[in-house]
């Protein structure tokens, strides 16, 4: 892949610190900040800034930084790190700030990141004001060893609440659901993943512009490539009602996108691809499945437990 706007020099150290970090997301590949560059890199420039222990990849407007990316369509942000050596840590701030900006400001921190932790170290209140803001919340569900575990360990209510509707649609449907994650299925992903997804809501279907729908296609079609993006569909009487988009990095299942019919909502059809997902997730041993960014209610019925967005602003004293 031709990585735009990166000399080859600083690729090798960014896929050197991809193969080390400890801690990493699919928003931290090459492949998504590739793309988000290809498609929004209008009005600013980039930096590529490391040491022996950390890598940060930023994008530069008005003298603010902030990673590269936009939290509109990314879920986590982070400093890719091999160590979280502190004072490495203040170095690549000072890295950050060496670059003539008034504010870096640091979208989507996951409270239980090491981001967050070092950015919470009192003794850089020394030398910045840091600002921390709750940004939004972002659930997430360890996967038991087994489907039938899985039931068991929801609340009584839900539990109740999905048996019964995976029963109605087992009773009153031909159905069937499974995943694609490789190119021979791209044009049936990409067409009844944006037909499905502007049929959801008027803010998806808002959402969705000429613009936005050629940085997915983009994506989609650069991580089938690679097999680390899953499409999981649900098919009622041998037609497509769900689907979504999950990233696969590190073992764990990111679910980032998703759309439904809802002339299909009597048989809860988007929230039964998710749980059939996370049924096939379990059955692959994946460790995590993350429902990422939102609050929708659905996610809290599958068991989704919360983790804290975070934006920090940071300027110099």
């Amino acid at each position: 892949m031709e990585f735009f706007l990166a000399s080859s020099d600083i690729v090798n150290i960014w896929e050197s610190f991809l193969k080390k970090s400890t801690e990493k997301t699919p928003y931290d590949q090459m492949i998504w900040k590739n793309t988000w560059i290809n498609h929004f890199s209008n009005g600013y420039k980039f930096e590529y800034l490391h040491n022996e222990d950390f890598f940060v990849p930023l994008k530069i407007n008005d003298s603010i930084a902030s990673i590269i990316g936009d939290k509109d369509i990314v879920d986590y942000n982070n400093f890719l790190s091999i160590n979280q050596n502190f004072s490495k840590f203040e170095e690549i701030l000072d890295q950050v700030f060496s670059l003539n900006i008034k504010s870096f400001q640091i979208f989507s921190i996951s409270e239980n990141s090491s981001t967050y932790t070092l950015l919470c170290n009192k003794k850089l209140q020394k030398t910045y004001s840091i600002n921390f803001q709750k940004e939004d919340v972002s659930p997430y569900l360890k996967l038991p060893e087994t489907w039938e575990e899985y039931i068991s360990n929801l609340p009584k209510k839900k539990r109740h609440e999905l048996r019964r509707k995976i029963r109605r649609l087992e009773e009153n449907t031909e159905y069937d659901s499974g995943d694609y994650s490789t190119p021979n299925h791209k044009d049936e992903i990409l067409d009844n993943f944006f037909k499905l997804h502007r049929m959801s809501s008027q803010d998806k279907n808002k959402f969705m512009t000429s613009k936005m729908e050629n940085f997915f296609i983009d994506l989609i079609s650069q991580m089938l490539m690679t097999n680390s993006i899953i499409y999981s569909y649900l098919n009622i009487d041998k037609s497509t009602v769900a689907c979504s988009l999950s990233f696969l990095d590190s073992n764990i299942r990111y679910l980032y996108n998703s759309g439904f019919d809802p002339a299909y909502n009597n048989f809860s059809s988007g929230l039964l691809n998710h749980a059939f997902a996370i049924k096939r997730s379990i059955e692959k041993k994946y460790d995590v499945f993350d429902f990422m960014r939102g609050n929708e209610r659905y996610k809290y019925d599958l068991g989704g437990i919360d983790t804290q967005l975070y934006t920090v602003i940071l300027e110099k004293k």
